[in-house]
């Protein structure tokens, strides 16, 4: 009797227990929605992860046919000493033969519309039967010569407004001059561009202008100060490696990435080839090859900027275009915010108080947040081990925002966005709009 008792108590015990496990399951699972599935993205370093965006572009040939497009920009930037004529805003467009979707896409800091993880991802929304355009970033020196009317981009909430008129002018020119006939309007937003694309959205939802119907918005920057700093940090490391070793850091970089030219793009075999290829790179070396890479986009945007508003940043003669961009690739990307950007801000916003720690805040997400909730036309996609966000602001945005927010256990900073669970999400939200 003891016996059979003591078995009803254990059976009775594990009963308890295996419901208590079932249930405890399915409540992590409807909060981590990702982990709950299978993601067997290999690359669990997250700076190789970054790393490896340089390689996505539209990939070998044969390369859907895109057209350059210039749009009118503000009046008074056509005639600036040097670069003359050079006022209009010039976009990348993939269009169809046919009515259909309208996708924009955005990239990160200082991007141009004709290189890079846009016009990869240009050719997978193209041959799903979207026309496309790329919009250059707002931190480009295109953007701030032609639609920034602040002349030094930066202030997302600012940049967002900019973007929104100019976008209405890119539907105009393409309907008018290239016959361009759209069924819907959608946005994917990928690092900076995505936290710009959070406000566009709220723009669009107050003014209706677009009318934007799905925004895919990827790793944006949850506080741009800390990313900043990450980047200035890692672009300090020249100065332990020296001049010569940063540079042979550089140009091995440069030479692996161009031997990949002709493989094809979302290949996983490719990705394990590259990953070989850079084994033998340390973390701070991949630190100091993302901050330089973005770095070099930095000098031409400093040049534009100084020819709008000369703040005698820049030493050399106006007309000494190569002596100004040596002094300008001197500065980094705080230097630009402090010394450039702000004191322009202050004038624009009628702000005079206002120092950059509190512009940075204000032009992060966090102040939209209450405004994105519920909206089910935003998605935000980002990776726990994104290295310019910090990992309890990623967790805090998923308990905010719940469903409209994917995490990714890896990738790094866009460095998953071609595996194929990513491309497929992706995908599948497009598909969905009505």
């Amino acid at each position: 009797m003891m016996q059979e008792s003591y078995c009803k108590r254990r059976d009775k015990f594990f009963t308890v227990w295996f419901y208590f496990i079932v249930i405890w399951t399915t409540i992590w699972i409807q909060r981590s929605p990702l982990q709950a599935l299978e993601y067997n993205y290999p690359y669990h370093d997250p700076y190789f992860a970054t790393v490896t965006t340089a390689i996505l572009d539209d990939g070998p040939d044969p390369r859907p046919k895109s057209l350059i497009v210039r749009v009118p920009g503000l009046p008074g930037r056509n005639n600036l000493p040097s670069l003359e004529g050079r006022g209009e805003l010039s976009i990348a467009l993939y269009r169809q033969n046919r009515p259909a979707p309208l996708l924009f896409i955005l990239s990160g800091i200082g991007t141009n519309p004709f290189f890079g993880i846009a016009t990869y991802l240009a050719r997978l929304f193209y041959e799903q039967g979207s026309h496309v355009v790329i919009l250059p970033s707002p931190m480009s020196w295109n953007f701030a010569l032609s639609a920034s009317r602040s002349g030094a981009p930066g202030y997302a909430p600012a940049d967002a407004r900019d973007l929104y008129e100019i976008m209405q002018k890119t539907i105009s020119t393409v309907k008018t001059r290239q016959d361009v006939q759209m069924t819907r309007i959608n946005f994917i937003g990928l690092s900076l561009g995505a936290l710009e694309g959070a406000y566009l959205s709220v723009i669009d939802a107050d003014e209706r202008k677009i009318g934007i119907e799905k925004y895919l918005l990827v790793n944006p920057p949850l506080d741009i100060s800390y990313a900043l700093k990450k980047l200035d940090a890692w672009g300090a490391l020249q100065s332990k490696f020296g001049t010569e070793k940063s540079k042979g850091i550089v140009a091995k970089a440069i030479g692996i990435v161009q031997s990949f030219s002709d493989e094809k793009r979302d290949d996983p075999a490719v990705f394990d080839k590259l990953a070989k290829q850079f084994a033998g790179f340390t973390t701070e070396e991949f630190q100091y090859l993302i901050a330089a890479d973005l770095q070099t986009l930095l000098p031409e945007l400093v040049y534009v900027t100084q020819l709008i508003h000369d703040q005698k940043i820049l030493t050399a003669a106006r007309d000494k275009l190569r002596k100004r961009l040596g002094e300008a690739s001197d500065l980094t990307f705080m230097d630009y915010s402090e010394k450039i950007a702000v004191p322009l801000w202050r004038v624009q916003l009628s702000e005079p108080e206002a120092d950059v720690e509190s512009f940075m805040k204000k032009g992060s997400l966090a102040p939209i947040l209450d405004r994105l909730r519920g909206n089910s036309k935003v998605q935000i996609v980002h990776n726990a081990d994104d290295p310019l966000t910090d990992k309890k602001s990623i967790e805090e945005l998923k308990d905010t925002l719940g469903d409209q927010v994917m995490v990714y256990p890896y990738g790094g900073h866009l460095g998953n966005i071609w595996y194929p669970q990513n491309r497929e999400f992706a995908l599948r939200l497009f598909k969905s709009a009505p």
